[in-house]
C-alpha cells in the first residue's frame, strides 16, 4: 500500500511542477517586448485589420478562438497559419505555443500579441 501511496504523491507532484513551468514559460512568452517583424502582405491581402492565428494539428483551443476572432471582428480579416507547416515563419514571430494571435494593421504592424486562448477570450479591442 505505502509504495502505491509514494508514486501516486510523485506523480501529482511532477504534474503541479509542469504545470508551474508551463505558466511561467507562458508568461514569458505573453510579456515578450521585442519588436516583431512585419506581417507577410500574403496574409494581410489589403485588409486593414488582420488577425493571424498560429496553430499546431494537436491545438484543441485554435477552433474555438478562430470562431472566436470571427464572430466578434467580422470586419476583420481572420487567418489561421499553422506553425508546423510554417516553421520559418512561427520563428520569426517566436511562436512557442498555441494558439498566438497577432493582429496587425494594412501595413503588417503588428498591434497586439495574445498568447492562449485566455488572452483572446479576454482581449478587448480598441
Amino acid at each position: 500500500m505505502m509504495p502505491k501511496l509514494v508514486i501516486v504523491a510523485a506523480i501529482l507532484f511532477g504534474l503541479v511542477i509542469a504545470r508551474r513551468m508551463h505558466q511561467g514559460r507562458v508568461r514569458k512568452i505573453a510579456t515578450d517586448v521585442a519588436p516583431l517583424p512585419l506581417i507577410p502582405s500574403k496574409l494581410l491581402k489589403g485588409s486593414d485589420r488582420t488577425w493571424v492565428i498560429f496553430t499546431t494539428r494537436f491545438c484543441a483551443q485554435c477552433g474555438p478562438v478562430e470562431r472566436l476572432l470571427r464572430t466578434r471582428e467580422p470586419n476583420s480579416r481572420v487567418v489561421t497559419v499553422d506553425a508546423d507547416r510554417e516553421p520559418q515563419l512561427a520563428r520569426a514571430f517566436r511562436i512557442a505555443s498555441a494558439p498566438t494571435v497577432l493582429l496587425a494593421d494594412r501595413n503588417g504592424n503588428v498591434l497586439q500579441r495574445l498568447v492562449g486562448a485566455a488572452a483572446v477570450t479576454n482581449f478587448t479591442a480598441p
